[in-house]
């Protein structure tokens, strides 16, 4: 059997463009979700961990699993990233087919800010280019997060050991 292949209407591309767009919004919605509770998560562990009186085992599978956390969290950042770029890209390719311009265009925004980012209390807008839009980013804080969590556990496990 074979499948014949149509060309899409514009309301085929319309709706695929809605499906991408809700698709990138769940997806960032979901991202800091699990930054929140993996936030939770540890702070539930270090209040473990930094209990007094606990035995060596539970302390350092406190340390392991904190490491463990990270890195599965990392790891999932870094899918996400990726599935966020890619329909970037298919967002922006579709708002050029279907002809919405740049100013009106959802990834046409996420791409190009038109409003540089402002230091916190105060008027004071950064520089426009890559490096302040690569900085001052969700998935700069977001991807930093993680690694920093992972080192604070190898920490613990360094001073605990050495301690011991």
């Amino acid at each position: 059997m074979t499948i014949s292949q149509s060309t899409p209407t514009n309301d085929d591309i319309r709706a695929v463009y809605s499906a991408i767009v809700d698709y990138h919004n769940n997806l960032v919605q979901t991202r800091f979700t699990v930054a929140g509770l993996v936030l939770a998560a540890n702070g539930f562990l270090a209040g473990a961990f930094f209990q007094p009186g606990i035995h060596d085992f539970p302390r350092i599978t406190i340390l392991v699993l904190g490491m463990i956390l990270a890195i599965i969290c990392w790891l999932l950042e870094l899918r996400t990233y990726q599935l966020l770029d890619n329909l970037g890209m298919r967002g922006l390719a579709l708002e050029k087919r279907i002809g919405i311009s740049n100013e009106l265009g959802f990834f046409s925004l996420m791409e190009h800010q038109p409003i540089r980012p402002r230091l916190m209390l105060t008027h004071v807008r950064l520089p426009s280019n890559k490096v302040t839009r690569y900085f001052v980013s969700h998935s700069f804080g977001i991807g930093l997060l993680y690694p920093i969590i992972g080192l604070f556990w190898l920490l613990m496990l360094v001073l605990y050991r050495v301690g011991a």
